[in-house]
């Protein structure tokens, strides 16, 4: 057996189950021998409970690696080309929050593209580092944000000096990459380390089918949520080092944001999801993405739908198992909740817009009944248009919160509603919930755009963390 056909921390937590083995330690529920019964609780949890073991002889340390759990990231490393690759058990945020904290320090200046995941802003919180926001590409016709230009990394470090790092985001949400190789190339002539959190781009390993990498395009630390796109079970994610100068200091912060007591399933489905990927033959991947572009292009034949094209002017591609889908005249958010009542749940709703994320695996039976409940549903749209423009956020490329996040923590803080928060300054950010990308950031003042773009959220029925009912925390500044 090649060494790469291996997945040896699945290996050594099945060998210790099969020794039948008595328990005098945790977890409490014994091996899944005591477990509550509600509702035969019980049998929809024994298989995984057998695997959820502790620190024991033979099953290695997540935090001092020198077993099957090293083995299995030294797999992830060669597979993916890192110095070193990590199990993540807390999601990209856990990953997030370490590369975040083990290179900028208090009053560094970093760029960050705008359009980032909440993690990013809570790494930046802690470290107190001060953010420069870099705005991105809006896509003009399914109006999300896409990534950030060369050139806006240039005009950033004429504007900006002693610059420490830059984190972007690629993908964004909905699959839509830009080309990296200019924005790290530039960076590393400057000596500035670029980290990207690419949660969404766990399977771009297999770079002949899809977008390139980030780590490829030379980045220095990358995280990916293998939950998100390959089959890993939730919270399981990569970390990647690309330059082996940042090892020691993220290894430290890993310690320190990771659990003592790491969940072995969702490890083991880390090595598990790392084994799928790289065992699948070139030949049934080109069939199974094969598949969804029919899908795809069935989809877009229904009268009143439009399927977000694979080319346009704001970013280099989409990633092929991504599909965002349009009804005319109707809302994402409504469109979500009739599919729902056909039994059909999407990845998220905007006020534009649905996200269909695709197996990397045959669906073709689900493919068949998903057209006909849009068939269905398409019937009876409203002709009417429905439109909502992104670039009334867009008005300044590069921007800085009114205050840093170490101040906002020494302000006096009151609630108010939204429809009367205009140029007042957020205490917390405004997050819809998914993507988790904010539309407020924390020391940010609350402009009339922003506070439309919000109430359409919850208009439409989205969920949006940071605010109670209509009321949000705004910070009360000196006078």
């Amino acid at each position: 057996m090649k060494k790469a056909d291996q997945a040896p921390l699945y290996e050594a937590l099945t060998m210790w189950k099969d020794q039948n083995p008595l328990s005098f330690h945790v977890p409490g529920h014994k091996n899944g021998t005591v477990f509550s019964t509600y509702r035969s609780a019980d049998n929809s949890f024994k298989e995984i409970l057998n695997i959820d073991a502790t620190e024991l002889s033979g099953l290695d340390d997540l935090h001092h690696a020198d077993g099957p759990i090293k083995m299995a990231e030294q797999l992830t490393a060669d597979l993916y080309g890192s110095i070193e690759s990590r199990f993540l058990v807390g999601g990209s945020s856990a990953g997030n929050l370490a590369m975040i904290m083990a290179l900028c320090s208090e009053g560094d200046i970093v760029l960050v593209q705008k359009n980032c995941h909440k993690s990013v802003l809570n790494g930046l919180r802690l470290s107190k580092a001060h953010p420069i926001f870099l705005s991105p590409s809006i896509d003009e016709e399914s109006q999300v944000s896409t990534g950030v230009s060369v050139d806006l990394i240039h005009r950033a470090f004429t504007k900006y000096k002693n610059i420490k790092a830059i984190v972007l985001t690629n993908p964004n949400y909905y699959g839509m990459t830009k080309d990296l190789k200019p924005i790290i190339s530039y960076a590393h002539q400057k000596g500035i380390p670029v980290l990207v959190d690419e949660a969404h781009g766990a399977h771009f390993v297999k770079e002949r089918f899809f977008p390139e990498s980030a780590l490829k395009q030379g980045a220095d630390v990358v995280v990916q949520s293998a939950h998100k796109t390959l089959p890993a079970m939730t919270m399981g994610s990569y970390l990647h080092i690309g330059d082996p100068k940042y090892r020691n200091a993220i290894n430290d912060y890993l310690q320190v944001f990771q659990s003592s007591s790491p969940s072995y399933p969702i490890m083991a489905s880390l090595d598990l999801a790392r084994h799928y990927i790289s065992s699948l033959p070139d030949k049934q991947l080109g069939q199974i993405l094969e598949e969804i572009l029919q899908f795809k292009h069935r989809l877009n034949k229904i009268p009143g739908i439009n399927v977000i094209g694979d080319v346009s002017h704001a970013y280099k591609q989409i990633d092929p198992i991504k599909i965002t889908v349009q009804l005319s005249g109707t809302s994402g958010y409504d469109l979500a909740k009739k599919l729902e009542n056909e039994g059909i749940f999407v990845e998220l709703s905007d006020p534009l817009n649905i996200l269909l994320i695709c197996p990397i695996a045959f669906n073709g039976e689900a493919y068949e009944r998903t057209l006909q409940a849009f068939e269905r549903i398409a019937v009876h749209r409203d002709e009417a248009t429905f439109r909502i423009s992104m670039n009334q956020l867009n008005h300044e490329e590069i921007t800085f919160p009114a205050y840093s996040f170490a101040k906002l923590e020494t302000m006096n803080t009151n609630t108010v509603s939204i429809r009367n928060a205009v140029g007042l300054i957020a205490a917390k950010a405004i997050i819809p919930y998914p993507p988790g990308i904010p539309i407020v950031l924390p020391g940010e003042r609350i402009t009339l755009g922003k506070i439309q773009l919000v109430e359409t959220v919850l208009n439409g029925g989205g969920h949006i963390q940071g605010m109670n009912g209509d009321m949000i925390e705004i910070a009360i500044e000196e006078e």
